[in-house]
């Protein structure tokens, strides 16, 4: 039968990592801390009946239990965050990643008023579509990949990374278009505007990588710590 496992990590002095091993349908499993088993459920109904010990060398007490086919671990009567659960405090390189984003989308709307006035210049009703285009998906980025960065942990992150890749390939046409452009002055100034946007979210792509490393709440003791405990620290912890 396949292997079901759970990791945990005990908010104690070190972090000890507790593992759940056991099979998908719950009739078996054990707890072991640092490799050492500590909690053994044999029968099928031990499990959802719910086992306890002791951590091995402290005072600490530990309980195993199946609900509604969920593994739950507490500590001194307190749920322990699953690993894959744990959430780091926002970095200053998500903050930063976040504002970057953010410049991307301010030089577009600035292009996207550029094409207001080369539409009143020309009477272009093409122009004025683009510029309400422009700024419709601008707007929406400003309010969706600012708090994805700062707020929605690695995989806001890599979202705002990916939509920052797809704007990045677009501002860069938009600019080539209108490199070229010699009806009106505004042609240059859209092409420069559109260019720096692409920038913009071409450092959102890379500086990315940084802030999705500085959001692992598992990659550092520092993060560890504020992560785990700040989840909930137990008693006497």
């Amino acid at each position: 039968m396949a292997e079901h496992q759970i990791a945990f990590r005990l908010p104690l002095p070190g972090l000890p990592r507790a593992l759940f091993v056991g099979d998908y349908g719950l009739g078996r499993g054990q707890l072991l801390v640092e490799g050492t088993v500590v909690l053994d459920a044999r029968p099928p109904e031990e499990l959802a009946r719910g086992l306890s010990g002791p951590l091995p060398g402290t005072e600490h007490q530990l309980e195993l239990r199946a609900i509604d086919g969920e593994v739950r671990l507490l500590l001194d009567g307190h749920e322990v965050t699953p690993e894959d659960r744990l959430q780091a405090p926002t970095s200053r390189s998500a903050w930063i990643h976040g504002f970057v984003a953010l410049g991307g989308s301010a030089f577009g709307f600035i292009a996207s008023y550029l094409y207001v006035l080369r539409a009143e210049a020309l009477g272009d009703p093409w122009s004025m579509r683009m510029a309400m285009h422009m700024a419709a998906w601008h707007l929406l980025l400003t309010l969706t990949l600012f708090p994805a960065s700062v707020w929605g942990q690695r995989i806001g992150i890599r979202a705002v990374q990916a939509a920052s890749a797809v704007f990045f390939a677009i501002h860069v046409g938009i600019a080539l278009s209108n490199a070229a452009a010699v009806d009106v002055s505004e042609g240059a100034a859209i092409a420069i505007l559109n260019a720096a946007s692409g920038l913009a979210f071409l450092a959102a792509v890379v500086y990315g990588q940084r802030a999705h490393a500085d959001m692992d709440p598992l990659g550092d003791r520092e993060h560890r710590e504020l992560a785990i405990f700040g989840q909930r620290a137990p008693n006497g912890s």
